[in-house]
């Protein structure tokens, strides 16, 4: 008797135990007025063909008061929207609960709705070659395990990003658009990276640099060409001057026998002559012999020219660089 009465103890603290989690799993009376509220927005909004907005509003409702109803306008929302994948996978969460509430006719429509779907899926296969434990692939941002690799995988209609990576290989990248019933493969190899060689540095070109000089520079000084013309002309006129100076001492010596010198009368008419030519000579003679002297001094108190040598030596050959500073 005590046997049955402790047996029939745990009994009833099971069921209450079983009643209590039943409790805790439905969702709040607030969580079913906004899942409602949702509902007929989202109901709304599909009858005006805004299935971009009505979507978002029906998984929301769905989340809050999961519902074999909801689920199923769900999933004909995204079949509207064109989101043929994701209205595929929807409907057939539809049909699972719709087996579960025993509701035949929901179970029935989702049912022909995912098979008309089946066929008009786009699907994309992704083979990967080379492949490594560390590779990582991605479909649309998200990751494709690699048991899905080479498997037939159902996607929306339109454009579609693909991507791979893996340690020392060079990233993989395509972006492939396809059409509601295409079935396209997509060929993925991640290619070995390259080491990129260090650049060369490219070889300075030589400086040529002028060899430092082995002694200092000498100046050197030198009489100019104008001192030498000078010089000449200064000589060549204290020449005339010396001649014509002896031609007038000599007419004048010739006047003073043919003329007296008390009274300048000349017996002899050849000696006003030599007087006359005494006198002319002797002005020759004097500015020649000023001439001379001017060009003497001009010629000596010219500047000197200026040359600057420079003697250099480089591999046993001799540089020597001159110029000249007037």
């Amino acid at each position: 008797m005590a046997y049955r009465t402790a047996s029939n103890l745990a009994a009833v603290f099971l069921l209450v135990a079983v009643a209590q989690n039943a409790r805790a799993d439905e969702p709040s009376a607030n969580d079913k007025n906004l899942a409602q509220s949702l509902f007929d927005q989202a109901r709304t909004l599909m009858d005006q063909g805004r299935y971009a907005d009505a979507c978002p509003r029906f998984a929301d409702s769905e989340r809050l008061d999961p519902g074999g109803g909801t689920i199923l306008n769900l999933a004909l929302c995204y079949d509207k929207l064109g989101k043929l994948a994701l209205a595929y996978n929807t409907y057939n969460e539809a049909i699972s609960l719709s087996i579960t509430e025993h509701r035949r006719e929901r179970e029935k429509f989702a049912r022909d709705r995912a098979a008309a779907l089946a066929t008009r899926l786009p699907r994309l296969t992704l083979k990967v070659t080379e492949a490594s434990p560390t590779t990582d692939v991605r479909l649309d941002g998200a990751r494709v395990p690699e048991s899905a690799w080479g498997t037939a995988m159902a996607v929306d209609p339109g454009a579609h990003t693909v991507e791979a990576t893996a340690p020392d290989r060079a990233p993989w990248k395509t972006v492939l658009s396809v059409a509601e019933g295409e079935a396209r493969e997509v060929p993925i190899t991640l290619a070995a990276t390259t080491p990129v060689a260090a650049p060369i540095a490219p070889t300075p070109a030589p400086i040529l640099r002028m060899p430092a000089p082995e002694s200092p520079p000498r100046i050197e000084r030198h009489r100019s060409t104008a001192f030498y013309v000078l010089g000449g002309i200064g000589v060549a006129t204290l020449a005339v001057s010396a001649v014509t100076g002896g031609m007038a001492w000599s007419a004048h010596e010739s006047a003073g026998q043919k003329c007296s010198a008390s009274t300048g009368f000349c017996a002899d008419p050849t000696g006003v002559d030599d007087a006359s030519r005494a006198r002319t000579l002797a002005w020759v003679s004097t500015a020649t012999l000023g001439a001379g002297v001017l060009a003497g001094v001009v010629a000596f108190v010219l500047p000197l020219d200026e040359r600057v040598k420079v003697v250099a030596t480089q591999g046993g050959a001799a540089i020597s660089l001159q110029g000249t500073w007037r």
